[in-house]
């Protein structure tokens, strides 16, 4: 083929041709890895939020705490120890409510995603780390559901994942997210909420 430049350049047309396919196959590549990645890490934070929210039901209705009216104050020791270390846990980690009974908020789902997402550091850290990863309006483009149907609580997370390079105006790809796990010492076919 013929040279594009004089015998001393280096650059020839098959190079120039090449170059910009392989910068773009790179980036895709690249692209590709991070999009997975983000997933990888909204799915973990939800599968570890599923199943935090999971053991509320267990210390809400088998251990009695001296913060609950109508109760006898605690029925032994152990009910003691876990209501001592339930008052010092972090909001982002548990909750001493029955909020999977009456309740159709879903800020105690959130919150605890928050917890996992981005550690005790709150909603701030969360809205940037999510945004650099690639959600959509970070914290707040994610749209939680949750019901709690026979002992069960499904979560479901919804949202818009941008791609990191966006080849042919692509954009952004709907997400959704849903995790299932068993309620811990809570069995009533008869409570749901969304």
């Amino acid at each position: 083929m013929k040279r594009y430049f004089s015998e001393k350049g280096s650059m020839t047309l098959e190079t120039a041709l090449l170059l910009p396919i392989f910068f773009f196959m790179f980036l895709f590549v690249f692209g590709f890895f991070g999009f997975i990645s983000a997933r990888n890490q909204i799915h973990h934070a939800l599968i570890q939020s599923a199943k935090s929210l999971s053991m509320d039901s267990y210390f809400t209705e088998n251990v009695a705490s001296a913060a609950e009216s109508g109760t006898k104050f605690w029925e032994g020791f152990g009910d003691m120890i876990y209501d001592l270390v339930r008052l010092d846990n972090d909001p982002y980690y548990a909750s001493s409510s029955d909020w999977y009974k009456r309740t159709t908020s879903t800020s105690v789902v959130e919150m605890r995603f928050v917890g996992f997402i981005a550690g005790s550091e709150g909603e701030e850290a969360a809205q940037k780390r999510l945004k650099s990863i690639g959600v959509e309006d970070g914290l707040d483009g994610i749209d939680f559901e949750y019901s709690v149907s026979d002992g069960d609580l499904e979560i479901t997370a919804k949202y818009n994942l941008q791609v990191w390079f966006n080849f042919f105006g692509v954009g952004s790809f709907p997400m959704e997210d849903t995790v299932t796990v068993k309620m811990w010492g809570f069995d009533d076919s008869s409570s749901s909420a969304a």
